[in-house]
């Protein structure tokens, strides 16, 4: 029963949505003028080009509240499916669904910045003052009972993605890696997690955003530091790993090793899901985080962008170039994380998999407590302030759960089940309010520097 609910799932969640996908970043892309390919300079200028000159200036780059959401942000995307989730697609798609991942986080980087977009204009205030919002609110201004309904299935399946990706893929990944690394028993794992869940909720969005600003830029610094070192270490290899990338793109994979083949739709749809799943672009989940920001709406729009652009074609660029230029793709026969573990063992040996293991556990801690803000967002869509505070504390309960679960159970049923219910009533949103998208974009251009 299990395999045939996972077949449909593989089937909707494969190459419809990926054409649904890129037909959406395209015309998305097309509203904003193709911004991410006409307008690089200017759109490096306005996001981290400003926080560098505030380093320059010796001025304090961490009370910036760019650079506060973006470590947010970053820290709530940057997670398994950067690394793990890479080298899975690739174990099943073959060295192609890179390629499909990059043509999506082209394309989807519009989709990201209207999302953004929108989400900054229609903000929300507290009784305190304090900024919210999400996809939900851009929703609900289509107006009428359609607009109502749209935006109660959205953030009902926001809460269902939240917890199938922060809740089950993160935590149980975490599981995974320490048990496999340090030979522990899964119980105390569930333990400790459960513990540390409550003391991210008790310390509220705050305690969040603390955390991630001092963990996000260690963690990816790390994280993409190491790999580089050893992709240099293999730097003979690049060419024909890119090669094999855009040949198999186009053309069917053959079996060699421990790789079994794939076709070109494998490929795609597999670079696809993993790729949306990576940069989460048309799936409106950052846009609970963007929307606290003080910004107008084009230049937050901007960091949407940029938020795509650094996972995309850095953190899982560097992942897919890993297994590729080490072999590891067609040497281990098993996707994922024994993939990175190959790759980093090859040059740092048996300290691979402490290297492996330090990763997955940081960026997916990061992404966990990052997803609280969607969370919460989502609960004071139906409750008020304190069934919020009360309901809030069910976060924790999925994160005990998922210690005990099949991973492929968790990856390709929870995870991709919940990406296809998610990205539809977005995209079909964003689609209806294309005319404001397209009018509040010419606004902002005007005003930018």
């Amino acid at each position: 029963m299990l395999e045939k609910i996972m077949d449909v799932t593989n089937t909707i969640c494969g190459l419809p949505l990926t054409i649904f996908i890129i037909c959406a970043g395209i015309y998305f892309s097309y509203c904003v003028g193709f911004f991410q390919l006409t307008h690089i300079k200017k759109l490096w200028g306005l996001t981290f080009g400003k926080l560098f000159k505030k380093i320059k200036k010796g001025e304090n780059l961490k009370e910036d509240p760019s650079y506060k959401t973006i470590a947010t942000v970053l820290g709530g995307t940057i997670g398994a499916g950067n690394v793990a989730g890479v080298a899975a697609a690739i174990a099943v798609g073959g060295p192609g669904a890179l390629f499909w991942m990059w043509v999506i986080a082209l394309f989807s980087m519009a989709t990201k910045m209207v999302e953004v977009m929108l989400a900054t204009k229609h903000q929300q205030k507290d009784k305190n003052g304090n900024r919210y919002g999400g996809a939900m609110y851009y929703i609900k201004t289509i107006g009428g009972k359609v607009a109502k309904v749209l935006a109660v299935i959205y953030t009902i399946t926001l809460l269902i993605y939240v917890l199938c990706d922060s809740g089950f893929v993160q935590i149980n990944t975490i599981a995974t890696s320490l048990q496999d690394t340090f030979g522990i028993a899964l119980w105390p794992i569930a333990v400790v997690v459960g513990i540390l869940s409550l003391f991210v909720i008790a310390g509220g969005l705050k305690r969040v955003s603390y955390t991630l600003e001092k963990l996000v830029p260690f963690m990816y610094a790390t994280y993409i530091i190491l790999a580089l070192i050893v992709i240099f270490a293999n730097i003979a290899n690049l060419p024909a790993a890119l090669a094999l990338v855009v040949k198999y793109a186009f053309t069917p994979a053959s079996a060699v090793g421990g790789f079994a083949g794939s076709t070109v739709a494998t490929a795609i749809s597999k670079g696809a899901a993993r790729g949306i799943f990576a940069n989460e672009a048309g799936l409106g989940t950052s846009t609970t985080v963007h929307a606290t920001t003080t910004n107008d709406p084009v230049t937050q729009g901007l960091w949407g962008m940029i938020e795509v652009a650094v996972v995309s074609f850095m953190v899982c660029t560097i992942s897919g170039l890993l297994v590729m230029t080490t072999g590891a793709w067609s040497a281990v026969s098993e996707g994922g994380a024994p993939m990175i573990l190959y790759a980093f063992e090859t040059l740092y040996g048996q300290v691979g998999k402490y290297i492996v293991c330090f990763v997955l556990v940081t960026f997916c801690y990061s992404t966990y407590i990052g997803f609280f803000y969607e969370y919460i967002t989502a609960l004071g869509y139906f409750a008020n302030e304190k069934w919020k505070n009360i309901l809030k504390w069910t976060y924790a309960i999925p994160a005990v759960v998922a210690v005990f679960l099949s991973i492929d159970v968790v990856w390709d049923l929870l995870c991709d089940t919940a990406v296809g219910l998610i990205v539809i009533p977005n995209v079909v949103a964003l689609f209806l309010l294309r005319k404001e998208i397209k009018k509040t974009f010419a606004e902002g251009k005007k005003k930018l520097a």
